[in-house]
């Protein structure tokens, strides 16, 4: 009786080996979503970019035996906070890859994600790749050598417009760069770190753009003071000019009664720049804006007017007004038949 108990036992154990075994040496093939950028770790002496916006995405058709999918499946659809997760993301380094010179190479894509650490991690193969992003067959990589040089800090606020600093120290940064740049490194300022530091320095890290490539920035950062808001005092006899409304605009005149007032020595708080703007190319310093209802008015209409500051300097404080704010008196008349208006 034991002996067929254990002959029967051997025998299922083989039939489930064998089992084992047959599943093992299944192959399975699954395609999955990747992608493919260029290296963080890529020297900063060299441009690298592709002839495809990155991250460059890919198919890909992968085969290997079936518990080795089922491994690489569990771990693609891990949730985002199990440690185990696994993306199918992919990094090119042309030093690794011996493609460092300056040139144009053709990436043998199969070859590369084969010989990545994550495939040979899961014991799989890449069968196939087709390229998703862009209209392309085939990835170019080019290669750029670019030159270290001291190049001078600019300040611009979010719109680009130049910001005037009092102080930058450094002035000068090394930065790697195309050969024959003569361009500045950039330091790019919010509205409340403008205002920030006009008051005390604050401290930031320059850096350039490359066509296509993500900002490169210095290896040091610099401390920046802009000038204070007690810039000088500017008087100016402003010109006027009108808002209208659309629906008098053409119907009425108006009959402005405290012109000279309006128009007599105003005095402001400007930087440099922001006052020559303002002084030079501004056609109208002050608006007066005619309202909707105002043709009802039978007495006159005394309203604020409107300084006509560009608000790029405005928000940042570089041009304010530095007396209350004066006031418009005026009547609408209609136009006569016949005539044109405003």
């Amino acid at each position: 009786m034991y002996d067929k108990i254990k002959k029967f036992t051997i025998v299922i154990f083989l039939t489930l080996l064998i089992w084992a075994w047959a599943y093992l040496s299944l192959e399975e093939e699954i395609t999955e979503s990747a992608t493919l950028n260029i290296s963080p770790m890529t020297s900063p002496a060299l441009f690298v970019r592709f002839n495809v916006d990155t991250p460059v995405r890919l198919g890909l058709t992968i085969r290997g035996s079936a518990s080795k999918i089922a491994a690489l499946r569990k771990r693609l659809r891990a949730g985002d906070t199990d440690k185990d997760k696994e993306a199918l993301d992919f990094y090119y380094n042309v030093e690794m890859e011996k493609k460092d010179e300056p040139g144009t190479y053709i990436l043998d894509l199969l070859s590369f994600l084969n010989k990545s650490e994550k495939m040979k991690k899961f014991g799989l193969t890449v069968e196939s790749c087709e390229i998703k992003s862009g209209d392309v067959k085939s990835i170019e990589v080019m290669v750029e050598k670019l030159v270290e040089q001291l190049t001078a800090v600019q300040c611009l606020d979010e719109s680009g417009v130049v910001v005037e600093h009092e102080t930058m120290e450094p002035a000068r940064v090394k930065m790697f760069v195309r050969e024959g740049y003569s361009g500045p490194a950039k330091v790019t300022l919010t509205r409340q770190q403008i205002i920030k530091a006009r008051e005390f320095p604050i401290v930031e890290t320059p850096y350039i753009e490359l066509p296509a490539d993500k900002p490169r920035f210095a290896t040091v950062r610099v401390k920046i003071k802009l000038p204070s808001m007690e810039a000088p005092v500017r008087i100016l006899q402003p010109t006027i000019g009108y808002i209208f409304s659309k629906n008098l605009q053409g119907k009425y005149n108006v009959e402005l009664l405290n012109e000279s007032e309006l128009t007599s020595a105003t005095r402001f708080k400007a930087t440099e720049i922001a006052w020559s703007i303002y002084k030079d190319k501004t056609p109208y310093h002050v608006f007066v804006e005619v309202r909707d209802g105002d043709e009802n008015v039978e007495e006159e209409v005394l309203r604020k007017v409107i300084y006509n500051f560009l608000p790029e300097y405005a928000e940042k404080g570089e041009i304010k007004l530095n007396e209350s704010r004066r006031e418009a008196k005026f009547k609408l008349t209609p136009v006569p038949v016949g005539s044109v208006g405003p």
